[in-house]
């Protein structure tokens, strides 16, 4: 019964796990959030694709979606690290 329960409380099978070994909502956030940034900057750098047109890259938007994601991450991190104790995402 306990090993179920571990397994539930795991999380889902999508989220990365952190450098603890344990899943992590915020280390998910901060990979999906980093390759959507780049992607957006990488699809800015062509004007059109069999018919598709992509927008200029945005440093404004894109920095304004990542920065507070990296934000929450490092600064769950940081306070982890001050009180000496293993994250519990």
């Amino acid at each position: 019964m306990a090993e179920v329960e571990k397994k539930k409380s795991d999380g889902p099978w999508y989220w990365i796990r952190n450098d603890h070994g344990r899943k992590s909502t915020t280390a998910t956030l901060v990979f999906v959030s980093f390759w959507v940034t780049t992607l957006a900057f990488l699809t800015s750098t062509v004007e059109k694709v069999a018919g598709l047109e992509f927008r200029q890259f945005d440093v404004a938007a894109c920095s304004a979606y990542l920065i507070p994601i990296l934000t929450l991450y490092f600064g769950r991190k940081w306070t982890d690290s001050k009180a000496n104790k293993t994250p519990t995402e």
